[in-house]
């Protein structure tokens, strides 16, 4: 995306784990019903990190709320096993 957030902020959602994308989300208090998603696209730690930056997952998902605007979210883990994130859900990038 055009403008990444200089640190992902946490977003309230409600989702299909584990490979769906939210329904909604609320970001800064306002709740925004997705109208289309793509992905997840997965990304893995880097393996020449730690053994816990190695199992470390993000779920990443292109989402566009009922007005048009897009917006870049993931979800740390992969929704099913806990060792691999926490499994909230975070706001990385907006889409111009």
């Amino acid at each position: 995306p055009p403008r990444l957030l200089p640190h992902p902020e946490a977003i309230e959602t409600m989702a299909l784990l584990p490979d769906h994308p939210p329904v909604w989300f609320s970001w800064r208090g306002i709740r925004r019903r997705v109208a289309c998603a793509d992905g997840p696209e997965r990304v893995f730690g880097e393996w020449w990190q730690r053994d816990a930056e190695l199992i470390a997952v993000r779920d990443y998902f292109q989402v566009e709320d009922e007005s048009g605007d897009r917006f870049w979210i993931y979800r740390a883990g992969d929704g099913e096993d806990p060792g691999t994130g926490s499994h909230k859900w975070f706001l990385h990038g907006v889409f111009a």
